[in-house]
C-alpha cells in the first residue's frame, strides 16, 4: 500500500487544480457515480473520487473534442449527448447482431 500512496503523491504533484462550478444535479450525481464505482471496485487499491471521475470526462472531451459541435453550453452539451447516445445505440445494434451496414458506411 506504501507503495500506491508514493505514486498517487507523485501524480497529485503533476497535477494542476481547476475550479469548475457545478449544477446541484451534477453536483448529486456526481458523487453518486463515484460512490458507486468505489464500492464496485475489484481491487481496493486507489480511491475513486468525484475529482477522479471530472477526470475521466475531460479525457473523454480532449480525446474526442469533434463531439462538441455548437456556439453555446446548452448547444454544446445538448448536441454531445445527442452524438454519443447515437454511438451507444449504434454499438448495442451491432453487439445485438441485428444492424447490417448501411450503404455508404465503411467506406
Amino acid at each position: 500500500m506504501a507503495g500506491n500512496s508514493a505514486k498517487r503523491k507523485a501524480v497529485q504533484s503533476e497535477e494542476r487544480p481547476k475550479w469548475v462550478p457545478l449544477r446541484e444535479d451534477q453536483h448529486s450525481e456526481l458523487s453518486t457515480i463515484a460512490r458507486e464505482l468505489m464500492l464496485a471496485r475489484s481491487q481496493k487499491t486507489e480511491r475513486i473520487t468525484e475529482n477522479t471521475v471530472i477526470r475521466l470526462a475531460v479525457d473523454l472531451v480532449i480525446r474526442y473534442p469533434d463531439l462538441l459541435v455548437g456556439d453555446t453550453e446548452d448547444d454544446l452539451r445538448t448536441n454531445m449527448l445527442d452524438r454519443f447516445e447515437q454511438l451507444r445505440e449504434r454499438e448495442r445494434e451491432l453487439l445485438a447482431g441485428g444492424a447490417e451496414d448501411q450503404p455508404g458506411e465503411g467506406q
